[in-house]
């Protein structure tokens, strides 16, 4: 990893603490808990691990990546196996995307525009959003655990 582009490198690091955080956010948990609707609509922890799935492969998409079609329909995953594995092999679908990368296209500023969201964007910020947004879902996942009162102290 040391011999990466920096921003290789730092974009692995979150990546690394993204897994850390999903095995935290869902060690322990069986499908019951996992299946639980507090708050109606898509707000199940097996929900957003699906989401969470789906974001991965839309990271793959804003590298440009055709790795993005070998994410299978995540609303297909029934339960929390299924789901771990998933988020296990996209992530690490993702991760090579990082690592293979050009280095000198993570600030570039397309012009003309890439198509789709944000194709105005440089790469960085393009991944960037989709990464935030995995790490709110995760604060989702240990929020509804709490309502459950199955609530898990480690956070990575």
């Amino acid at each position: 990893m040391a011999d990466l582009h920096p921003i290789a490198r730092t974009l692995l690091a979150v990546l690394d603490n993204q897994v850390a955080r999903t095995d935290a956010a869902l060690e322990g948990l069986d499908d019951a808990v996992a299946r639980t609707d507090p708050g109606g609509g898509c707000n199940t922890i097996l929900g957003i691990g699906r989401h969470l799935v789906g974001l991965r492969r839309f990271q793959l998409m804003m590298l440009g990546s055709l790795r993005a079609a070998d994410i299978a329909d995540p609303s297909t995953i029934d339960d929390l196996h299924d789901l771990r594995t998933r988020l296990d092999d996209a992530t690490a679908i993702l991760r090579a995307a990082v690592e293979t990368h050009d280095p000198d296209d993570w600030f570039h500023v397309p012009s003309p525009a890439r198509d789709g969201k944000w194709g105005d964007e440089p790469t960085i910020h393009r991944l960037v959003r989709p990464l935030n947004d995995f790490t709110n879902h995760l604060g989702g996942i240990r929020a509804i655990r709490r309502i459950r009162g199955n609530a898990n102290d480690r956070t990575q």
